[in-house]
């Protein structure tokens, strides 16, 4: 039992580890024993393995990051992510996607028999299905710069959308991939948060996206989660716990997509489950 989760002295990779959620799995991972290594554009203040500083939405920088990185790792934890507003449209979706997605298949190789995947996606992108098509259609640009190219050019996605489309990309990526990585006795999930007290929601704040909107999205028990509560569901679906687990997008929500799903909520996000 000293080991349950199975981490100890075992390979690393997290992004967004200087805050937040991220921040929140780092601690835990280090206090499971493993060897951390800690991606983020600002600095880390955990005691990790090897701390890198990576922008997320740039190829050269990730590029770069994947040399310091080891041959061999048990879990990658896919934790950066922006909000919308107030950061622009096209880094929104570059940091939550575009660039998870590039790190993502660039470590598959490293990613040992046995280990894991996760990443955090949302509630606000739980109506993925209204918009499937699109979201099958951008993922189909396979490269980091056709998937930039497209967000460029004239498009079909509004605006607002934004974060919620990025966050659908995470939810039909990881399902999308988890047959063929489990020919490859590997796993990804990914977990969607309700809303989450944090820099991130800070953020929004500043933007003029305040709690009064927010805690439209919260469970019934009148809670903000924190980013420890998010923190224990990440490194649970990526533990040896849950070997068998996988293509699953986990709601973290205290049960607000069941409510929805019952009609016991108004569906203000198009939530279908």
């Amino acid at each position: 039992m000293d080991n349950i989760l199975g981490y100890k002295d075992q390979n690393v990779v997290i992004t967004g580890a200087a805050s937040g959620m991220g921040a929140a799995a780092t601690e835990l991972l280090i206090e499971a024993g493993a060897k951390v290594y800690a991606l983020d554009i600002g600095e880390v203040s955990a005691p990790v393995t090897k701390a890198l500083r990576v922008n997320i939405m740039d190829k050269a920088s990730i590029d770069a990051a994947l040399l310091e990185l080891p041959d061999s790792i048990y879990g990658l934890f896919n934790c950066a992510g922006v909000p919308h507003p107030p950061t622009p449209a096209y880094e929104t979706i570059m940091i939550n996607f575009v660039g998870l997605r590039y790190l993502t298949e660039q470590l598959l190789p490293r990613i040992a028999q046995g280990g894991g995947i996760a990443s955090i996606a949302s509630t606000a992108g739980m109506g993925w299905r209204a918009n499937l098509d699109t979201v099958k259609s951008f993922l189909a640009l396979e490269s980091f710069e056709a998937a930039s190219d497209w967000l460029k050019a004239e498009n079909e996605l509004g605006e607002a959308d934004a974060y919620g489309f990025s966050k659908q990309c995470i939810i039909v990526y990881t399902m999308q991939m988890a047959g063929e990585l489990a020919k490859q006795h590997k796993r990804i999930n990914c977990i969607a948060p309700s809303p989450t007290q944090s820099a991130f929601m800070d953020n929004l704040n500043s933007a003029g996206v305040g709690k009064d909107v927010t805690s439209l999205f919260c469970p019934s028990n009148g809670d903000f989660a924190t980013g420890t509560d998010m923190g224990h569901a990440l490194v649970a679906i990526n533990s040896k716990l849950a070997g068998f687990i996988s293509g699953c997008n986990i709601p973290v929500d205290y049960g607000y997509c069941a409510e929805i799903t019952m009609e016991q909520r108004d569906n203000l996000l198009g939530i279908s489950l």
